[in-house]
């Protein structure tokens, strides 16, 4: 997986990972909505009607997952899958008000409110989900015989959560900004740079980005094609890390960072000497080398 973080990296693969992740979110909502149809089969004693609207919820998730297979932009896939978290609700609070609110329901129908809520990832979708379902809500209840007690429990349970999940996704967006902020910061610091930088991953030796110097210091078409090669194969002798590698473990050890000159190759096989400094690092749960290359 491309790292992205000296380039700009390609759209189509950032396009792929979120359509997956979309596909992922229909596919784990379209297994509960299963779960909760066979509650209401199994559990409730309800008519043909409340039986066949719990039955629509799979049905809809079903077709999210299709749809997202189709060349529909990822955009309007995750509308789709907001409106139809917003269709379920309303089903949902529906069967409720069939049910009479019963008890047992009741904690059902939170349950499932609660996940959307915590699933919905923007505050502004937030918002739009509460005015939508919280005042139908809260006509349902008055329509009905629901208790002063179990009113409270309801109103006051879906409130807290909103609450809550309002308040971490806007504490996610300012964390997301402020990391799309420093990352823009570093990107232009890295390539700005007159050496040639590269992002290797600590076990298995592949390069997982570089900067935009490297296609003029190593003769590159294009910078993918040293995305996950071995970084060792730069070097016009493949065999110079290991056989430093007690050298460059006691200088790491010591400085924190192995540094030496070098002869490494171009993509037309022609060598040339340069500086190179290495320098392991931690990032998040992964380890990664640091390798800057100066041409001498």
């Amino acid at each position: 997986m491309r790292t992205n973080i000296f380039t700009s990296g390609t759209k189509s693969s950032f396009a792929k990972r979120s359509r997956r992740m979309a596909r992922m979110v229909s596919v784990g909502a379209g297994s509960l909505a299963i779960v909760f149809c066979l509650f209401i089969f199994f559990y409730f004693e309800s008519d043909e009607f409340v039986r066949s609207l719990s039955c629509v919820l799979p049905i809809i998730y079903l077709a999210s997952i299709i749809i997202s297979f189709t060349k529909i932009t990822n955009r309007t896939l995750y509308n789709i899958i907001f409106y139809i978290y917003i269709f379920s609700s309303l089903v949902i609070l529906t069967i409720a008000y069939q049910l009479s609110f019963d008890v047992a329901f009741v904690v059902l129908m939170l349950t499932a409110y609660n996940i959307i809520l915590f699933a919905l990832p923007k505050a502004k979708q937030i918002l739009i989900y509460f005015g939508v379902v919280f005042i139908p809500l809260v006509l349902a209840i008055i329509f009905s015989d629901v208790s002063i007690g179990l009113t409270l429990l309801i109103t006051v349970s879906f409130g807290y959560v909103f609450l809550l999940s309002y308040v971490i996704a806007q504490q996610k967006q300012q964390l997301n900004l402020r990391n799309m902020q420093n990352a823009e910061i570093l990107k232009a610091l890295v390539n700005n740079t007159n050496d040639s930088i590269f992002l290797v991953d600590y076990f298995s030796n592949e390069i997982k980005d570089v900067n935009e110097k490297t296609k003029v210091l190593f003769g590159l078409d294009s910078l993918e094609e040293v995305i996950s090669k071995k970084y060792y194969e730069l070097f016009a002798d493949e065999n110079f890390i290991p056989s430093n590698r007690n050298e460059i473990a006691q200088q790491i050890s010591e400085l924190g960072h192995y540094e030496t000159k070098v002869l490494l190759k171009k993509k037309d096989g022609t060598q040339f000497s340069a500086h190179l400094l290495l320098s392991p690092f931690k990032a998040v749960r992964n380890n990664y080398y640091l390798i800057q290359i100066k041409e001498n």
